[in-house]
């Protein structure tokens, strides 16, 4: 069973907190109607080849392999899809040819690590 865990944007502070438990919630009145200053995003329960938590809004790097493999790392962004009730990734395949696509996490890679994520930027 994976952990389920959280993380929050504050929108108007522009930083991230970790959230440790369900009364982080109610304290900091936290509603998902969207009418609050935090934006929660939840862990996917992977993590990266650091041992890096990877969380929905990640922006990754990856080495994808079988039929879209690619010598470069391609770049891309954790989402919760709603479709399919799972987390997936969109990538923007660096085979030459600008495409995007949404794969599942069972896609094979050799290799992933976070870069940053849609708040706060990329550092690399």
């Amino acid at each position: 069973m994976r952990e389920i865990k959280f993380r929050a944007w504050h929108t108007r502070r522009k930083e991230m907190e970790m959230i440790d438990d369900l009364y982080w919630f109610e304290e900091n009145q936290c509603h998902h109607n969207g009418d609050n200053d935090y934006v929660i995003q939840q862990y996917t329960g992977l993590k990266d080849s650091n041992g890096v938590e990877i969380y929905e809004g990640d922006i990754v790097e990856i080495y994808l392999t079988g039929p879209v493999e690619t010598s470069r790392p391609n770049i891309g962004k954790v989402f919760w899809n709603e479709e399919d009730l799972c987390f997936s990734l969109e990538v923007e395949i660096s085979t030459g040819i600008k495409k995007k696509e949404v794969v599942e996490w069972g896609f094979d890679y050799t290799e992933l690590k976070v870069l940053g994520n849609i708040f706060e930027g990329v550092d690399k």
